[in-house]
């Protein structure tokens, strides 16, 4: 398992380079006017041409290419045309946020979708074992950001319960407790739309898995060795479960990244997702590359844990060699 691990971090490198170079060639391909974002629209001939040279925005587009992987390479992702700041400190004050969004809502949606689908399975009540999957396939088919509006117009806008917009109270200045309380806060209507938006698939996988499992040969063994079936279900069909579970998980990182981007700009939320879509509005070529960066990275990390818990749960599992 090691090497497998040494092997996938080896291979970040190359897959993260092959995606700027698409990124970067997509993105120079874009209308769009670049040195508006730099000097403004009403600037003088001479200053856009000073500003051109300035940042080789009049060499060719291989040399561009050379020029930016070469301070990529360094650790430098150049300069934010828009903030007129590094590009890793704009990146370095928004990434918390994100994290702060995608990380619980990953744990949230996983625990509360298979604990969903094991009461629908095991229930004798038709309202739960009928009822649940029902309102899980009504959720799944609900896109995110309809999904992000409808929650902000009935508990923002008609409730008046949680906040429209942003992070914190700018009208207040709060610290300790109290900042971590206006923080959840406004954490709790985005968190939500994400949290909804995945335990539904999850709920519904872990349901069918578990139906499947408990007719196996082995479960039944189980059942005439004097276990329960509340016991023979946890102990032995769920870990077997989970199995196309977690794949599922694992795969849906990149969807994961999107419902983000989408959340965050539908509620204000101050992450990487609402940067990438102000920097994609002002043609901020260097800021966009780093987000792509940053975010590829984030996405692969959690496909490489994904697979560690895959091995833990199935010791079996053999990434190496074979099965």
């Amino acid at each position: 398992m090691t090497g497998y691990i040494v092997g996938r971090l080896l291979q970040i490198p190359i897959t993260l380079g092959i995606i700027l170079i698409i990124s970067f060639v997509l993105i120079q391909a874009a209308p769009g006017d670049p040195v508006a974002a730099l000097a403004g629209d009403y600037v003088t001939q001479e200053y856009r041409e000073r500003i051109i040279q300035h940042y080789g925005l009049d060499q060719s587009l291989w040399q561009q290419g050379i020029r930016y992987f070469q301070n990529v390479l360094r650790g430098n992702f150049g300069d934010s045309y828009y903030f007129k700041a590094s590009v890793a400190q704009v990146i370095g004050e928004r990434l918390p946020q994100t994290l702060l969004l995608v990380i619980p809502s990953v744990i949230l949606s996983s625990l509360i979708g298979i604990l969903l689908g094991f009461i629908a399975t095991k229930s004798a009540n038709p309202f739960l074992s009928s009822g649940i999957p029902l309102c899980a396939t009504l959720l799944n088919s609900i896109p995110i950001f309809w999904l992000a509006y409808l929650l902000l117009l009935f508990f923002s806008v008609k409730l008046e319960w949680f906040p429209i917009k942003g992070m914190v109270n700018v009208r207040i200045m709060s610290a300790g407790i109290d900042y971590f309380l206006d923080v959840l806060h406004h954490l709790t209507l985005p968190l939500l739309t994400m949290v909804l938006s995945q335990l539904a698939q999850i709920l519904l996988l872990t349901r069918t898995r578990l139906r499947e499992e408990i007719q196996n040969p082995y479960f039944r063994t189980a059942l005439s060795k004097g276990l329960s079936q509340r016991r023979a279900t946890i102990y032995h069909a769920l870990p077997n479960a989970m199995l196309p579970v977690i794949t599922v998980i694992g795969s849906r990182f990149g969807f994961l990244i999107t419902g983000a981007i989408l959340t965050e700009t539908v509620f204000a939320w101050p992450g990487l997702g609402r940067l990438m879509i102000l920097a994609i509005e002002v043609r901020d070529y260097p800021l966009v590359l780093g987000i792509i960066f940053m975010l590829s990275i984030i996405v692969m990390l959690l496909n490489l844990l994904t697979d560690i818990v895959y091995s833990i749960l199935d010791p079996r599992i053999d990434f190496v060699g074979n099965e």
